[in-house]
């Protein structure tokens, strides 16, 4: 009984701290964009997430799919130059010997999947800044985003998928 009321409170209170973290995000952001206080901009960004969950749910998942790549292909290069590297005749050598050269290539991956993850983090960060304000713009305007680029226009329209959803049912 203790062990199951531990791991489900555990659980509700990584869901909470998750929750938090994502709302001070987006509040962070709409606080840049729209120079509001904390709560108002929390307020503001919640908004426009729960009114573009269509728009937000496409650009994070392909995002996320696509930043776990860049983060695996970077720390894998680091990787292959580590072990390039060793492979050269400096280290077999019986001075600079290297009996093997697995360590140092864990370390260099290791390494580089943490660099890597924090330089897609502010990509991340630019990602959600950018899809935040073309849904503060689209509000703005009445649905139809102004001031962003034809291109993102087009990927993010969401009002056809709208219409087939609410139709449909």
């Amino acid at each position: 009984m203790g062990r199951t009321m531990s791991s489900s409170s555990h659980c509700c209170l990584g869901c909470i701290g998750r929750t938090i973290k994502s709302v001070n995000r987006n509040a962070y952001i709409m606080i840049a964009i729209t120079g509001k206080g904390f709560c108002k901009a929390s307020a503001i960004a919640t908004g426009l997430i729960m009114n573009n969950i269509l728009r937000i749910g496409k650009v994070n998942v392909i995002g996320d799919v696509i930043l776990f790549l860049g983060k695996l292909c970077v720390s894998l290069f680091c990787a292959l130059f580590a072990f390039l590297m060793l492979d050269t005749h400096k280290y077999k050598s019986a001075h600079n010997k290297i009996s093997s050269p697995l360590f140092p290539v864990l370390v260099s991956w290791a390494l580089g999947y943490i660099v890597a993850t924090l330089f897609f983090a502010v990509v991340e960060m630019s990602i959600d800044t950018i899809i935040l304000s073309f849904c503060q713009d689209a509000e703005e305007h009445q649905g139809n985003a102004q001031y962003a680029p034809p291109l993102l226009m087009e990927t993010l329209d969401s009002q056809g998928e709208m219409q087939r959803l609410t139709q449909g049912s």
